[in-house]
């Protein structure tokens, strides 16, 4: 087994939602060692011959078998235990005293060993093969995984494919299967992959389920070949959450979008494809994001909770061309909504994070990365139907293939102001969207990412019904969006600077300028063009650019925090927020409280992004998302005014995160002071504690 490398510095924990996936390994492990411990104790006491049978189905093909159908119900596929030569000995070097103590026959005919110095050796062989199996399951996670990857010379369209281990094969037929891939991706016989390269990387695929790549020609042009690399890549689960208190929210966003475009590095992502080309990686785990969302999960959301049609559930179809919305009014119930469906309608949900846990869980830890909301849309549709006619959308998507299948078409931008829109286009006819540039069958665990501006449509397979999620980010979110928010700063400040700004029109530009004057030629237009043209740069070149720069990303930050979900608050952190303190009354009825701010009491944001100070109308305010509802925004923005003195102090705080300062270290003279603005953020759920507070 390789060993994992350690990062240095101190360990910074995951949030819940990976701690629930490496949960899954800890299940099995625990279940091993409480067998191994009542094993044991039954050795070490009277020998039974139901105890003396234990040791033998534990190592046999049908217990393997069931094991290895537990483990990928679980997600975690183990190495067989057969495979280990090492341990399959050392069970044969036991077999002659298991079979003793099962035929009921006594120890003096063995080796000259007394009855108990057998048990210890018995038992200490026990004990070292139950580590050897537990590392064994261990090293299940950390095989190497091979990565198939398309580089493409076409400017227009680039993509990869991660193909990931599924049921046995030999390495002859790996070996095989991958040189079809690489073949049919345009190497020749001398380039395609070697027996070696692919069984190291424990690639258990069938031939059937190894699918070669599509090539689709853009614009009627002959397909470019691609050149087929491969790079042993390590599938690993996310580490233990191990200490809550010294977690960063930023670090633990790009854990979490690590583990969504595993095996792809972060790095890579955003250097290759970010606002470029599509993505699309085909994982073979089809348990990958079952944990989200589910068929089942729809329909006690549904049953559970008071959603109704248009705000939270949209019906559509999509059928000889024409895109409907079906929605009826009121609330949305399941018999209702099957019965759209059972008639071959999509169903939208609009924000299930709202309502399903683990969504909630991934899109709010995401969120802290990307620094703007992480939405998510759910798309349950029938087989062989397609609810939404071809269009682009104006965010950065992520499509998460949940169950069933669908076939997905990209199309390139059809003009050039296409490219990385800033709002969402109309429906699009089959003709006016030229011929696809990919084409793919997402399967559960697929994941296919793809820019705002390509156009896009999706269609379930025969057969297959489809339940995917698309998450969204990165909208209104671009240069744009920020100058937008910058000139009116740098005009409003150049007209209080400059006199020629506050000047008045000459008369006659009424009849110079206008769109019935458009055509007009004379040198009073000319002129007039000039004089605009001067106080425009004037404005530019009078307005000292950081002072205006920073405000306008403030004000766009309010956007942000106005979108966000409210922070997951988990175990460790309510014993250090007030989401964990309690109140209570004395014999005379006053209120005690069962936390104290002192000097001494250090504190931190509770997330790296949960406050903004913002300067405008002349006051010091305070943006947080704290208070959010998981409803998009059903409350209008939350802030709270602070004094100017106390600005420097909650700059400090911002700047420190995700280290601990002491109320003391605050930047205020007076020490009743410090503690007052540390009590009214803690009280606001905007800091925590390093120690609990009761």
């Amino acid at each position: 087994m390789k060993k994992l490398l350690k990062m240095s510095g101190t360990a910074e924990p995951i949030s819940a939602f990976a701690a629930y996936n490496s949960g899954k390994q800890s299940k099995r492990l625990q279940k091993l060692a409480k067998k191994g411990n009542s094993l044991n104790k039954t050795i070490g006491g009277k020998i039974k011959k139901t105890v003396a049978r234990a040791p033998i189905p534990l190592y046999s093909q049908k217990k393997n078998e069931a094991s290895d159908r537990k483990q990928k119900a679980k997600g975690v596929k183990a190495k067989p235990l057969k495979k280990n030569n090492k341990m399959t000995n050392k069970r044969a070097n036991l077999k002659p005293h298991i079979k003793e103590y099962k035929a009921g026959s006594s120890m003096s005919n063995g080796p000259r060993l007394n009855k108990l110095k057998q048990r210890k050796k018995l038992k200490s062989s026990l004990k070292q093969l139950e580590q050897e199996e537990k590392d064994d399951l261990e090293e299940g996670y950390n095989e190497e995984y091979t990565w198939i990857q398309n580089v493409s010379s076409s400017k227009d369209q680039q993509d990869i494919t991660v193909v990931l281990p599924g049921d046995n094969l030999t390495g002859k037929q790996i070996a095989t299967s991958a040189s079809k891939v690489a073949l049919t991706n345009g190497a020749t016989k001398d380039k395609s992959l070697k027996s070696k390269e692919v069984s190291k990387g424990a690639v258990k695929k069938s031939p059937a389920s190894v699918k070669s790549k599509k090539k689709s020609a853009s614009n009627g042009s002959d397909a470019i070949p691609t050149i087929t690399k491969t790079t042993n890549v390590k599938f690993e689960p996310l580490s233990s959450q191990t200490n809550v208190i010294r977690m960063n929210s930023i670090t633990e966003g790009k854990r979490t979008f690590e583990w969504l475009l595993n095996p792809v590095k972060v790095e890579d992502f955003f250097a290759k494809y970010w606002e470029s080309k599509s993505c699309f990686i085909k994982r073979g785990q089809s348990n990958y994001f079952s944990h989200l969302i589910s068929f089942e999960a729809i329909d006690q959301m549904l049953l559970q909770n008071h959603l109704e049609f248009t705000k939270n559930v949209d019906v559509t179809s999509y059928k000889n061309g024409e895109r409907e919305t079906l929605n009826p009014e009121g609330r949305a119930l399941p018999p209702t909504i099957w019965d759209h469906y059972g008639q071959g309608c999509s169903i939208r949900l609009l924000n299930p994070q709202a309502f399903l846990p683990n969504l909630y869980t991934l899109n709010s830890t995401l969120q802290e990365y990307f620094h703007c909301l992480v939405g998510a849309n759910a798309y349950l549709t029938p087989p062989n139907s397609q609810g939404f006619a071809p269009h682009y959308d104006d965010i950065e998507a992520f499509v998460l293939q949940i169950e069933g299948r669908k076939r997905w078409k990209l199309y390139k931008p059809r003009q050039p102001e296409e490219i990385l829109p800033r709002f969402s286009s109309r429906n699009f006819s089959q003709e006016e969207i030229g011929k696809p540039i990919f084409e793919e069958v997402l399967q559960p665990g697929d994941i296919l990412y793809f820019p705002r501006g390509i156009i896009h449509q999706a269609k379930t397979e025969p057969g297959y019904h489809s339940l995917h999620l698309t998450l969204s980010v990165y909208q209104k979110q671009s240069y744009a969006d920020l100058l937008e928010k910058m000139v009116p700063l740098m005009l409003e400040k150049a007209i209080n600077d400059n006199l020629d700004l506050r000047r008045g029109l000459p008369l006659q530009c009424w009849h110079l300028a206008g769109i019935a004057h458009s055509s007009h030629g004379s040198k009073e237009r000319t002129s007039l063009e000039k004089k605009i043209k001067q106080l425009l740069n004037k404005c530019m070149n009078s307005v000292d650019l950081t002072d205006v720069m920073d405000s306008a990303f403030d004000q766009l930050a309010k956007k942000y925090h106005r979108e966000a979900l409210p922070p997951e608050i988990l175990e460790a952190e309510k014993l250090r927020t007030v989401y964990g303190s309690r109140s209570r009354t004395n014999e005379h009825g006053e209120c005690l409280c069962d936390y104290e701010i002192e000097e001494r009491t250090n504190v931190r944001l509770l997330r790296a992004n949960i406050l903004r100070l913002v300067e405008e109308e002349g006051k010091m305010r305070i943006y947080y998302y704290a208070d959010n509802s998981k409803l998009f925004c059903e409350y209008e923005p939350t802030f709270i005014e602070i004094k100017d003195t106390q600005a420097a102090s909650v700059e400090v705080l911002i700047k420190s995160y995700p280290e601990y300062v002491s109320v003391s270290q605050l930047p205020m003279e007076q020490t009743e002071e410090k503690i007052d603005l540390t009590q009214a953020l803690w009280e606001r759920g905007l800091l925590m504690f390093e120690k609990p507070f009761n």
